[in-house]
């Protein structure tokens, strides 16, 4: 780590102040600050020591280009103006009349032109935040509206505009002509461990050309004063003034033609620190920072990072509809545009490579000593990997609370409501609270502020709130924000909401981070949302089951129990989880317990993988005999029930299991990776703590019931004590389809390391069949002999 360095030396080896340019050459200011500290400085020069000279952006950028760099770390040159340009920039007199012509904002006339009179930047700001009603987002929009316009309407002093060229005019050398930079704010009181900032402050990308550059910097400068930054500080006692902010010019990579994402080295859900979570999509990272695409997610387990095994644990293959990339003409640097069908369907990244970001993400923590949130590009002319960003995870990273506070629903009333069809939409569940209240539906957060105007208006008239309609009023505390997508925009209404549901994005958008800060339950990536619930709506949301988030129709009751876990004192007898479903084991392994009681196979069957596994084993021979071909050996037993299935019926069926496993080619390789994933993030969740995985134990009414069943099961009088447990795995007919679990369930153990699995042989009827059983699993390697506690 670089050493803490004082902001106030007025020279510091290694750096160059930036020389004085003449004064009189920027209409409207008159530049009397004269100093020998630097306004500008290079990534080689600064480092976490920084963060009040270039922000916290900066400093960690500048940390890792001198630490990480020579480890294998890449990141992008560049630079960053100092605290003071930005001193400079906001105490530099202005002439006067040089605002005259800016915004007018409503409900802040007097204050407008009482900021006009000032003779700085600082000043006429300081006039349009003083008293500011943050609980008013009416007023506070028009005053930060306002300082916006104040900002943009500022000349740049000579000093910062030649600082700027003469750092533009070295990336140029070293990169070529215009080369095609990333402007982006980096803020003293940013990506620090107490106060996530979550995209408070602007970004531009693709900006080519010093006038663009000195453009984009005006507009990162703007952004200090949005109605969300400025509102996230005064509502915390920050003055917005007193912070700094910096701007980072750093050479872009060519993400637009590759992929980009982010990572955390925690789960950013449960806090579990065994896990590295990598979301990933094509084209600039900013759509899934906003949350306006739903992007691939991986999970690596660190040890098996650390060993140099296989580390991935759970992969999810994302909508990736969108991307953002440069564009080609007009007056926008980048633009969205449609994916095709076929890369949709398609993993944004091989799983070499997010192997390869695993192990950056493991370095960067290492250095850092905490876990971070991180943020990742692959370049498309190269194919190399770079970290644009790391800063502290501040929902988990610092979180010293030992209280379990758990939200749950009556199970007899949430089987009710599924079977009820009371389920208005699902998506990611954000967070395991619960909450209840009105929907108000919103397309955009200017259509929010259309509806204050109209109700003030209506306030002006005489109408006391209280007496007016509900559907007039705007957002009451306690409604449910029902939106497209949220941007930093929304959190003025994010933080009075009791539940929060979009229809884009996934568990590292904008949406999804917010509400954890927030403490706030989110249910990403609802699809049709906005067109399902219906303003005024009385709705329960869930994100209290697992990976899934339920919107249920009506007030429903939940319990809410609170339980200080430092409070439990050492237990004698071995206290184990049973675990249903992998995707709550991440929570589930935060409790105080020893492991893993009990793990049943048969939950990632139905909910993972959901296809019978002899149509996936038999997935090429079923589509040549749905197309008309002969009926190949391996089906000959099942003839039968395919005649009577009939050849379109089993086209239907071919097509549908194609749209289940949209990412495989090799549809055998789908069932070992589901298998082989739902085990492996449990084990992975709770290790080093032993974990016991039930065999499979479907029966045959339950297969019949997966995706293609009817073909491949029998109808019994009494599926309880017929064909299950080990009699199938024995059974010349199903032993192939053992042969699969059992790849999956030894992949976990030999190749990812996970050797705290434990196998379990359920509904053995005899001494024989239990012989029989091990004899078998011995000559798949997953016996005593190999060292699986059977």
């Amino acid at each position: 780590m670089s050493q803490i360095q004082d902001p106030q030396a007025s020279a510091t080896p290694g750096r160059t102040a930036t020389p004085e340019a003449p004064t009189d050459s920027i209409p409207g200011v008159r530049e009397t600050r004269s100093t020998d500290k630097p306004l500008t400085l290079w990534f080689s020069e600064v480092g976490m020591g920084d963060a009040g000279i270039v922000g916290g952006k900066a400093s960690s950028l500048g940390e890792m280009y001198r630490a990480l760099v020579a480890k294998g770390l890449r990141v992008p040159n560049g630079f960053a103006t100092t605290v003071e340009a930005w001193q400079v920039f906001l105490d530099a007199p202005v002439e006067r009349g040089t605002w005259d012509g800016v915004l007018e904002a409503e409900h802040v006339g007097r204050i407008r032109l009482e900021a006009q009179r000032e003779p700085t930047l600082r000043a006429a700001l300081s006039r349009l935040f003083r008293d500011a009603p943050t609980d008013d987002h009416l007023e506070m929009h028009g005053r930060t509206a306002l300082a916006r316009a104040f900002v943009k309407a500022t000349p740049l002093p000579p000093r910062v505009r030649e600082a700027l060229a003469a750092g533009y005019a070295r990336l140029t050398d070293e990169y070529g002509a215009d080369v095609d930079v990333a402007v982006r704010s980096s803020a003293t009181r940013e990506d620090s461990t107490m106060a996530s900032f979550a995209g408070q402050y602007e970004s531009f990308l693709n900006i080519c050309g010093l006038e663009r550059v000195l453009e984009a910097w005006k507009g990162c400068a703007a952004s200090a004063f949005t109605e969300r930054a400025v509102g996230y500080q005064l509502s915390r006692d920050m003055d917005p003034l007193e912070g700094a902010l910096s701007v980072v010019v750093m050479k872009m990579v060519r993400s637009d033609l590759a992929s980009s994402g982010v990572m955390f080295t925690i789960d950013p859900d449960s806090g579990n620190p065994n896990i590295i979570h990598v979301s990933s999509t094509y084209g600039l990272g900013e759509l899934v920072v906003q949350g306006s695409v739903s992007p691939d997610t991986v999970l690596l387990w660190k040890d098996a990072l650390r060993k140099g095994r296989f580390p991935i644990v759970h992969r999810t293959l994302g909508a990736k509809d969108r991307k953002m990339v440069y564009a080609m003409q007009g007056g926008t640097a980048t633009e969205s545009v449609d994916v095709e069908a076929s890369r949709r369907r398609q993993w944004s990244l091989r799983r070499e490579e997010v192997v390869e970001l695993g192990k950056m993400a493991l370095l960067i923590e290492e250095h850092y000593g905490r876990p971070m949130d991180i943020e990742w590009a692959k370049d498309g002319y190269t194919g190399e990997l770079f970290i644009v960003q790391a800063r502290p995870e501040t929902v988990h990273g610092e979180d010293g609370h030992t209280t379990l506070r758990t939200y749950t629903m009556d199970p007899d009333l949430v089987r009710s409501l599924k079977k009820k069809g009371q389920v208005l939409a699902t998506g990611s569940a954000v967070g395991t609270r619960i909450a209840s209240g009105k929907v108000r539906v919103y397309k955009s957060y200017e259509e929010v502020i259309v509806r204050k105007r109209a109700l003030r208006t209506q306030i002006k008239e005489g109408h006391a709130v209280q007496d007016l309609p509900a559907e007039q009023h705007v957002f009451d505390p306690g409604d449910v924000l029902v939106t497209e997508m949220t941007t930093p925009d929304w959190e003025p209404l994010m933080r009075e909401a009791s539940l929060i549901v979009t229809e884009k994005g996934g568990r590292t958008s904008h949406a999804a981070i917010v509400a954890r800060e927030f403490g706030i339950p989110a249910i990403v990536g609802c699809e049709d949302a906005t067109k399902i619930l219906q303003p005024l709506m009385e709705v329960t949301g869930s994100c209290a089951e697992g990976e899934t988030g339920y919107v249920y129709a009506g007030i429903h009751p939940f319990q809410v129990e609170e339980v200080d876990i430092g409070e439990i004192g050492e237990m004698q007898t071995q206290v184990k989880l049973n675990v249903g479903f992998p995707d709550k084991a991440l929570h589930d392994a935060m409790l105080p317990s020893d492991g893993v009681g009990l793990a049943r196979l048969e939950f990632i069957l139905t909910a993972q993988v959901g296809i019978h596994p002899l149509a996936l084993l038999y997935f090429e021979e079923l589509r040549d005999y749905a197309g008309g071909g002969p009926l190949a050996p391996e089906l000959e037993p099942y003839r039968e029930r395919l005649e009577r299935e009939g050849r379109k019926e089993l086209r239907a069926l071919v097509g549908a299991i194609e749209r289940r496993t949209p990412a495989y080619a090799d549809r055998r390789e789908f069932f070992v990776d589901q298998v082989r994933y739902g085990v492996a993030l449990i084990c992975a969740a709770f290790y080093p703590r032993p974990v016991l995985v039930r065999l499979s134990d479907l029966k045959s009414n339950e297969y019949r019931d997966l995706l293609g069943g009817r073909l491949f099961e029998p109808v019994e009088e009494n599926p309880m004590i017929a064909w299950r447990g080990a009699s199938r795995y024995l059974d010349p007919a199903f032993t192939p389809a053992f042969d699969m679990e059992c790849d999956a369930l030894r992949f976990v153990r030999q190749q990812i390391g996970l050797d705290n699995l434990q196998l379990m042989v359920p509904f053995c009827r005899t001494p024989e069949e239990g012989r029989a059983v091990v004899d078998l699993l011995d000559q798949r390697g997953l016996s005593y002999r190999a060292g699986v506690p059977l």
